[in-house]
């Protein structure tokens, strides 16, 4: 099949060098993002999408600022293309989705579950213990489209949501080539979502980033699982903004300290702090400015003690949480 490709993160790489690659389709063009400052110089950079056409593909692509103009949209109709892939990319008009024959998206969740731009983030963040991925058909209203394939997949006691949406990246570009495989031999029959059995995936916000230790200690680590390495759990330690990659409940005697408290800290397995119902080890950190590190590491440099106090996070006067932490 002739096909678009509309992408813009590292999330679509994966399906974008399947379709590429396979012998029965053929990549005619890559629609992606224009550049935008990013990093400490905010230097305009291209999309992950951009880079590697950049430097691997040789197809027509087009960095979209407007998808409604007449020019990109008398360039799209120019290529005749039969379907367009999507794959971690902005809502496309219906002026867009009207042109091809078959326009359909890849979305990292099992639809209706999870519906919205942080699918991932917000099924672990939720304790989920299984996901997947999905094909639909785009339509007017955001991942609602009929389903054309879906392939589920456990999620992993300690898994990130940077583990994970690995793994989904993976697993769903296996899905979009079977997609496009069973439009071109018209094998799929789409079925309707379920909307009564649908459920949210809003973006991540400061407020999702702030942990409260007053919780349980099995949603505080699956938060900070659910939110690692990007944008990742805050808060605060000795005045300054740490963040929590990796946590898990821990195994030992229910803390009596109140809810934050640092209740041991050992220079060779780490520390752990006092939650609602008893403790989280944690596994991962990141000081302000600073690598990420293990626990234990944190431990050792920088001399965290018991009855030390994790307070909840607030921003530096003048500072936004990503001026804060912009060492990524």
């Amino acid at each position: 099949m002739n096909v678009v490709f509309f992408g813009t993160a590292p999330f679509g790489l994966p399906a974008l060098e399947a379709i590429a690659a396979h012998p029965r389709h053929r990549l005619s063009a890559i629609v992606t993002g224009p550049d935008k400052p990013q990093g400490r110089g905010r230097r305009p950079q291209p999309t992950a999408i951009a880079q590697w056409a950049q430097t691997r593909q040789s197809s027509l692509v087009l960095k979209a600022e407007r998808l409604r103009s007449e020019s990109f949209l008398e360039e799209l109709c120019g290529i005749e293309a039969e379907v367009y892939v999507v794959v971690a990319y902005r809502i496309l008009p219906e002026t867009v989705i009207s042109i091809p024959r078959f326009a359909f998206n890849l979305h990292a969740s099992l639809l209706p579950a999870y519906r919205g731009a942080a699918p991932i983030q917000r099924a672990i963040m939720a304790g989920e213990t299984r996901t997947g991925v999905t094909t639909f058909l785009l339509r007017k209203t955001v991942d609602t489209g009929e389903v054309l394939l879906q392939r589920a997949t456990a999620i992993g006691d300690e898994e990130t949501a940077g583990a994970l949406s690995a793994r989904l990246s993976a697993l769903g570009a296996g899905l979009v080539i079977d997609t496009l495989d069973g439009l071109q031999a018209g094998s799929l029959t789409p079925r309707p979502q379920d909307d009564t059995a649908s459920t949210p995936a809003p973006r991540i916000t400061t407020d999702d980033q702030r942990i409260d230790f007053h919780q349980p200690a099995r949603r505080i680590a699956d938060r900070i699982r659910g939110l690692s390495p990007r944008p990742a759990a805050l808060a605060m330690w000795r005045r300054r903004t740490i963040k929590i990659l990796n946590a898990r409940p821990s195994t030992g005697p229910t803390a009596s300290q109140q809810p934050g408290a640092v209740i041991s800290a050992d220079p060779k397995t780490g520390f752990e702090v006092a939650c609602a119902d008893g403790a989280v080890r944690i596994t991962m950190i990141q000081p302000s400015g600073k690598r990420a590190q293990t626990g234990a590491e944190f431990v050792r440099g920088y001399g965290i003690n018991p009855g030390e106090r994790i307070e909840p996070y607030h921003p530096p006067q003048g500072a936004s949480v990503q001026d804060d932490n912009d060492s990524d």
